[in-house]
């Protein structure tokens, strides 16, 4: 945890006390079982200019440690205007022996203890000019996955497409024995933008050849449930059978105020296409997080544990000025690791049972017997929790909950209400997470001032103080 004097600094979720964060990025375990994960950086200000990849690593998804950075801008070369968004994964040995679950698996493979591969990153270089327009680069690691060992190959430049409006955010995974690569794009097609995910193949990662499209933003499916005109981030993983697509819709600016818009997941299957290449087939989607603070995850299967995980990016809520954030000296955090399930055709998401070592002392309950909230009767009736700021607390309920901010002159304002079910709520400082079991979660931001306090109430069932082990 770093110390701060910042009541809004997350200090569960990030190690780096300044500068801005943002995407997630090449989530991998190397062979000694640490965990390794990379995001958007940019150490110099809490503005997205100039990204360079930040790096921290655990041992067990709960206390983190700052590693060296991955990669950074390189003048004159391919990303001298900045290393945006792509992924981690393990790749074949140098030798070109097939190292066991360096992408022989769907999606970026965390690995895990002997498994004998090389730490690989694969991310998006902009040159400043066009920054919509990224190529795919390569950039390979020592085993500790910390050293840069060979930096920045380009794998792909940009294609040409008919009315490309940006490329970028390149994902692997393996199909039908294969390695294939997707990157989100956008098209003008007859006057109107269109989604797409071009897909390539990829068996030597410096090499990506274009192939096709996985999936075009008219399929009735994908137009119902995740309508953007670029889709950002794309993320394709196995859960429960079948395959899901992650996408951050992302609204060109001559037709949306904001570009960043939110987050849809796709539920479906890969069918072979008339050239052998696959194609994603949607059934059913939704929405991943429902919360206005929360954009462009990442998600990788953890071989070892059997279960796929994701990060999410939180920025500053829109409460908080520009120059607020330049004043604190930090923006951005990314979210508490979660375990992404499905139930039927519905995506789930529930924290990672690894959260628990968080927990301190039992935190109490009072009766609120002149409150009511709505859902909260029955069992246990309406109980609430007083925190001091900046409050790290972790609340599981039995249904309906509330959190506000009372000021130290009495007055309260509301951050969350919602009946949803029994769920975990997540408190750090100015970071909100609910991850309810049968809908999907909802993650926002909050800035309490010095002398308020947090109050949670509701169908409250337990609640502990959150704090690093060993503090």
């Amino acid at each position: 945890m770093t110390d701060t004097l910042d009541l809004g600094f997350p200090a569960l979720h990030r190690v780096h006390p300044l500068g801005w964060i943002n995407d997630p990025n090449g989530i991998h375990r190397t062979a000694d079982g640490r965990w390794h994960v990379f995001f958007q950086y940019n150490p110099a200000s809490t503005r997205h200019e100039h990204i360079h990849w930040g790096h921290m690593s655990s041992s067990d998804l709960v206390s983190w440690r700052e590693e060296p950075l991955g990669p950074v801008p390189r003048p004159g070369e391919a990303d001298q205007g900045g290393c945006w968004s792509g992924v981690g994964l393990l790749d074949h040995a140098p030798d070109g022996s097939a190292a066991e679950g360096a992408g022989l698996s769907a999606g970026p493979v965390a690995g895990g203890p002997g498994a004998p591969a090389v730490p690989t990153l694969v991310y998006s270089g902009v040159d400043g000019i066009e920054n919509q327009l990224a190529r795919v680069l390569v950039t390979r690691l020592d085993e500790s996955g910390t050293e840069l060992v060979r930096t920045g190959v380009v794998a792909a430049e940009v294609p040409e497409v008919p009315g490309l409006i940006g490329i970028r955010d390149p994902f692997v995974f393996t199909y039908g024995g294969k390695r294939w690569g997707i990157q989100g794009a956008g098209v003008r097609e007859g006057g109107r933008f269109v989604p797409t995910l071009l897909l390539y193949s990829c068996e030597d990662l410096e090499n990506w050849e274009l192939v096709g499209t996985l999936l075009h933003g008219d399929d009735p499916v994908a137009a119902e449930h995740s309508p953007a005109d670029l889709w950002e981030c794309p993320q394709l993983v196995p859960v429960g059978g079948r395959w899901v697509l992650l996408l951050s819709r992302w609204g060109h600016p001559s037709t949306h105020e904001r570009s960043t818009l939110q987050v849809d997941y796709l539920v479906g299957d890969l069918v072979d296409g008339p050239d052998g290449a696959p194609r994603f087939a949607p059934t059913a989607g939704g929405q991943v997080d429902i919360g206005p603070d929360f954009y462009a995850p990442q998600a990788v299967v953890d071989a070892e544990g059997g279960r796929v995980l994701l990060w999410g990016w939180s920025w500053e809520g829109q409460q908080r000025s520009q120059e607020q954030t330049d004043a604190q000296g930090w923006a951005g955090a990314l979210t508490f690791p979660r375990e992404l399930r499905l139930d039927g055709e519905e995506l789930r998401s529930a924290p990672v049972p690894e959260l628990r070592a968080l927990r301190a002392e039992a935190l109490p309950l009072e009766a609120a017997d002149d409150v009511d909230v709505p859902g909260a009767t029955g069992a246990g009736g309406t109980v609430e929790l007083l925190l001091e700021t900046p409050a790290r607390a972790e609340v599981r309920t039995r249904g309906a909950v509330t959190v506000e901010i009372l000021g130290a002159d009495g007055t309260a304002r509301e951050v969350l209400s919602v009946d949803d079910g029994p769920a975990t709520l997540f408190l750090d400082a100015s970071l909100l997470e609910h991850l309810p079991d049968a809908v999907s979660p909802c993650t926002l931001r909050f800035y309490p001032a010095d002398g308020d306090r947090v109050r949670v109430r509701g169908a409250l069932a337990e609640a502990w103080a959150l704090e690093l082990p060993g503090r």
